[in-house]
């Protein structure tokens, strides 16, 4: 299948478009594709917020059913699983797309996450409708570490 060839090139030109803040963004991404963003941190975990020095973006991209993502942190320890989950900014909802995680140390930065999945329509339509959230785990944390809602660019 094409697609699967096609689309790191495709989720490449909306990192850069993403990483350097302006409106690139919205012209460079082909007709078709959505890019999706999600900040991480302690504080938007739920129920029960947590402190921590870890933050994180994840940038998701969109081409008909295929799902793609990278998630980058600074200074997440032992991480141990990712997840998009089902659920507004103030609750919490089960994981609707796995990560494959790397395994970090202490204090790790960079990536902790990149792959894609072909995903059912519900799945874009929470992502759309800002109902879902970026969730990353350590073990210290194993409910969650950092988390963000997902918003389309």
């Amino acid at each position: 299948m094409r697609a699967p060839r096609v689309f790191p090139v495709l989720a490449a030109v909306a990192l850069v478009g993403v990483a350097c803040g302006d409106d690139i963004i919205t012209t460079a991404i082909p007709e078709g594709v959505e890019v999706f963003t999600a900040t991480l941190n302690g504080a938007n975990e739920r129920p029960t917020p947590v402190t921590t020095t870890a933050t994180g973006r994840a940038v998701i991209t969109v081409l008909g059913n295929l799902v793609s993502w990278k998630v980058d942190v600074t200074d997440m320890d032992s991480v141990t699983a990712g997840h998009i989950h089902k659920g507004l900014a103030d609750s919490t909802g089960n994981p609707i797309v796995t990560f494959t995680v790397t395994q970090t140390g202490l204090n790790f930065t960079g990536t902790v996450a990149v792959g894609s999945a072909t995903v059912v329509d519900s799945v874009l339509t929470l992502m759309r409708d800002r109902r879902a959230y970026v969730n990353i785990h350590t073990r210290v944390n194993g409910g969650g570490e950092i988390r963000g809602q997902t918003v389309k660019q």
